[in-house]
């Protein structure tokens, strides 16, 4: 099964101020990551994301999967 293959995801950026640190969260899932960055941190949450879902993807196996609409 490709969970979620080819999807877009929704991340924003943010840097604080006193460590000059980028960080990021998904926010279609609960992934975060980091980055001294923009673009590291960009490339580092694309990782985690695609980390993330392989895990799911594992987890999922003979399980019934299902779709819901809010």
């Amino acid at each position: 099964m490709e969970l979620m293959s080819n999807r877009r995801f929704h991340v924003y950026i943010e840097q604080d101020k006193e460590s000059g640190v980028f960080a990021a969260r998904c926010l279609e899932m609960s992934v975060f990551s980091q980055g001294r960055t923009e673009e590291d941190t960009l490339r580092n949450i694309k990782n985690a994301i695609s980390l993330h879902l392989d895990t799911l993807e594992d987890e999922l196996k003979g399980k019934k999967l299902v779709e819901v609409e809010l």
